[in-house]
């Protein structure tokens, strides 16, 4: 899991796991960002009544611009924490899972167990138990609702994993013939633009030009 193959690639489970993390920070960001910026125009419209705005424009910039500072601080403020919180939790899974090829209930709990700790480390050990506790039973629960649908379907994490990766290749197979194609159109313009120039001007030497 943590080496890389043969073209000096990183492997599907650590790539999985960045996915997830970078998912964790987007959703954390809009979740923060939004509670935040509402909260942010219902305090100004609270505490503004009696304001006198030179214009209708003024009032609603100000108003623009408050909603947009909180909004970026509530998407940073919660952001970051869900992001780490869960590239560790999946990072915790996903090595567990690995080293025993297979996936079960325990995986999460253990994962969860020790995200809640390390995620609130920095108040002391009695803070390390009870994150400790509250991630293993809320990690018990999401572990039987994943487990549940995959047994459902018939599909295992490896195969989710793996589909994932195929759809990241594919995403990044489409990018390059894209830029190889753009790159080939504009090589061409080029190429014409110095055809018709050769053909109106001549070849010139590089010690002829003035």
């Amino acid at each position: 899991m943590y080496s890389r193959n043969e073209f000096d690639e990183y492997s599907i489970e650590l790539h999985n796991v960045v996915q997830e993390s970078l998912c964790g920070f987007f959703i954390g960001a809009s979740l923060g960002g939004f509670i935040k910026s509402r909260d942010a125009y219902l305090h100004f419209i609270q505490n503004n009544q009696a304001t006198i705005f030179h214009s209708t424009f003024e009032a609603k910039k100000k108003l623009q611009d408050y909603v947009t500072i909180s909004f970026a601080k509530g998407a940073y403020h919660w952001g970051w924490r869900l992001g780490i919180f869960t590239g560790i939790f999946s990072l915790f899974v996903t090595s567990i899972s690995v080293y025993r090829n297979r996936s079960s209930l325990s995986d999460y709990i253990v994962g969860g167990s020790l995200t809640g700790a390390i995620y609130k480390a920095n108040l002391g050990p009695t803070a390390m138990l009870v994150g400790a506790g509250v991630g293993g039973v809320l990690s018990a629960m999401g572990g039987v609702l994943i487990l549940g649908l995959l047994k459902i379907s018939g599909l295992s994490m490896d195969d989710i994993r793996k589909s994932l990766y195929k759809i990241k290749e594919t995403r990044q197979k489409l990018m390059d013939e894209a830029i190889e194609k753009s790159a080939t159109e504009k090589n061409d313009h080029l190429t014409q633009h110095h055809d018709i120039i050769v053909k109106e001007k001549g070849v010139q030497k590089v010690e002829d030009l003035p």
